[in-house]
């Protein structure tokens, strides 16, 4: 009499193993890749958005100024006190309507190995200065 065992396959054979270990890795690794491309891209925003605060700060300075005020100081060009990496170029040009500017700034900062850019441009009032308008006035009415 001849005893046969059946014999049940239970668990995982070796190259079942290898194949989920190698699916597991590649899903990893893509993973991995994904994540290194996001905080790339994470710190890029973070620089163009710094860049545009620092544009805007350089904005409002020359509004605050004035126009005419700021040419006055011949600068036209430099580099930001609180962000030294950063650098910032104005170009001005008065228009067609009078004491009316266009004002254009870029800002300039190194990424890495490359050299990144923002340019914005705006129009800028820069009315007379009231004093001079007041004093003429007040020469006129009197006697």
């Amino acid at each position: 009499m001849t005893i046969r065992i059946k014999q049940n396959p239970s668990g995982f054979n070796l190259l079942e193993t290898l194949l989920a270990s190698s699916l597991l890795a590649g899903a990893v690794m893509t993973i991995a890749g994904l994540s290194a491309r996001s905080v790339s891209t994470v710190r890029q925003d973070q620089e163009v958005e710094k860049a545009w605060e620092l544009a805007d700060m350089q904005l409002v300075l020359i509004d605050a100024v004035g126009v005419a005020a700021f040419q006055s100081l011949g600068k036209y060009s430099g580099v930001f006190a609180q962000a030294e990496e950063y650098a910032w170029e104005a170009v001005i040009q008065e228009l067609e309507i009078e004491n009316l500017f266009s004002v254009e700034i870029t800002v300039r900062w190194a990424s890495g190995p490359t050299i990144r850019r923002i340019r914005c441009q705006t129009r800028l009032c820069d009315p007379p200065e009231e004093e001079s308008t007041q004093t003429d006035t007040m020469e006129q009415t009197q006697p």
